[in-house]
């Protein structure tokens, strides 16, 4: 396996009819596309990409050249993880990852969209650490207290319910690397055991996941990336091990 990005030069691999996405193995958006697709257990294929040397034909597939980026047809592609995402659950209907109940499916949009100044208050302290403001620190905890109050309320083991769906797969890469914010010098964003207890259990609950545990990280790791990142020479192929572009084929639900 090899967990090499293309870059700038380098020849767009075959295409294999396969569902094909394009990703950065960092990037938390894209792991959000991983996971979907994961959890649905269809076959596709993987490719990352370097984003500061990027190759160019990934413009002819997401026009801002930003990941992740699906392709369903040969040349075809759409690009966003909002977007992507829910094209899986609805075009390979079982498992299903989202609640049958409209209003449901309302309320698990309002979860992340009141937690992304969470995200935001992690990419300030993991990259722009001198912009960082004491009210990021709270609006970080507060989306921390938020999500264990949700957790509380649905009284189940993960926000979808008894098995994790599209508002966790959504939220997990922010928690995953939110762990790594301490060991670089981030103590103020540790996630406090007694504190957030319920949030602790869902968090292991979530790295044991088959469709997480595939394509988890360690702490350790993202905290290595953040600080190749913070020096200027981020470290896209820290992760390879062969120089063949990486491909992970899923078992096709029938």
């Amino acid at each position: 396996m090899s967990e090499k990005h293309l870059q700038t030069g380098d020849a767009l691999p075959q295409y294999n009819g396969k569902l094909r996405v394009f990703a950065m193995r960092f990037c938390p958006y894209a792991e959000r596309t991983v996971l979907v697709l994961n959890a649905k257990n269809v076959q596709y294929d993987l490719v990352f990409i370097n984003l500061d040397h990027k190759p160019e034909w990934i413009f002819n597939f997401s026009p801002k050249g930003t990941v992740p980026a699906l392709e369903y047809e040969q040349g075809k592609a759409i690009f966003d993880s909002n977007i992507i995402n829910v094209y899986p659950d609805e075009q390979y209907p079982e498992p299903a990852l989202q609640a049958a109940d409209p209003l449901r499916r309302a309320q698990d949009k309002l979860i992340v969209e009141n937690f992304t100044a969470a995200q935001s208050a992690y990419y300030t302290a993991a990259f722009n650490a001198p912009a960082l403001q004491p009210t990021m620190v709270e609006n970080y905890h507060k989306g921390l207290e938020y999500l264990q109050k949700e957790l509380e309320s649905r009284g189940t083991p993960f926000l979808n319910g008894d098995s994790a769906g599209l508002v966790d797969f959504t939220l997990w890469p922010f928690l995953e690397r939110f762990e790594a914010l301490p060991l670089i010098g981030k103590p103020e964003f540790a996630i406090d055991r007694t504190k957030y207890a319920l949030l602790a259990t869902y968090i292991e609950a979530m790295k044991n996941v088959p469709a997480v545990k595939a394509y988890y990280l360690t702490a350790d790791t993202h905290a290595k990336f953040i600080e190749s990142r913070a020096k200027g020479d981020p470290n896209y192929n820290m992760l390879d091990t062969s120089e063949v572009c990486c491909m992970r084929p899923r078992k096709k639900k029938e």
